[in-house]
């Protein structure tokens, strides 16, 4: 199946379902929680899961068994080291610098906060699309109700042709 990964097992979290192939899970999370779809690629090597989607830097690992199709959901490989060096106490090899080029988070706290919540989060959207409960969030309001007039709105030139063709009035200079 999946193995351990680098950075250990609590940040790992496995899924399975008899229902559902990879590519329904995949459009699931995809249409309905904004993932990225993957390509199916083996980052961490042969049976330890290929990407079927991804949110963030957390990764959604499938594999299938007979009936059974198996998630795991991961860290990607970066940030498996990251996490690997803080679980090892090698985190002061890693500057601010390095932390924020890699993840985007200005160092361990905020890291480990932000990836924990992601981790959080991917794993609760997988558990939904399993279970068959995933669904869209709701559509924002829109304030605006008419479109802006744009390059490509006839109604916009008539409306300027209109305009240009009335007489306007000119303010008298005082003199």
């Amino acid at each position: 199946m999946f193995g351990l990964y680098p950075a250990g097992a609590a940040w790992v979290r496995t899924f399975a379902t008899e229902k559902f192939s990879a590519r329904d899970i995949q459009k699931s999370l995809v249409d309905h929680a904004q993932f990225i779809a993957g390509i199916f690629h083996q980052p961490f090597g042969e049976q330890r899961g290929a990407v079927a989607a991804q949110l963030g830097k957390i990764l959604v690992l499938s594999t299938s068994h007979g009936n059974a199709t198996q998630f795991a959901v991961a860290p990607n490989v970066e940030l498996q080291n990251l996490l690997w060096s803080f679980e090892k106490g090698f985190s002061t090899q890693w500057s601010a610098v390095e932390i924020r080029a890699l993840t985007g988070y200005s160092g361990w706290d905020e890291l480990l906060t932000g990836v924990r919540r992601e981790f959080a989060a991917v794993c609760q959207a997988v558990q939904s699309a399993v279970n068959a409960t995933l669904e869209a969030p709701p559509a924002p309001e829109s304030t605006v109700h008419e479109s802006f007039p744009d390059d490509d709105n006839d109604a916009f030139y008539a409306q300027m042709a209109e305009l240009s063709q009335q007489p306007m009035e000119m303010p008298s200079c005082g003199l």
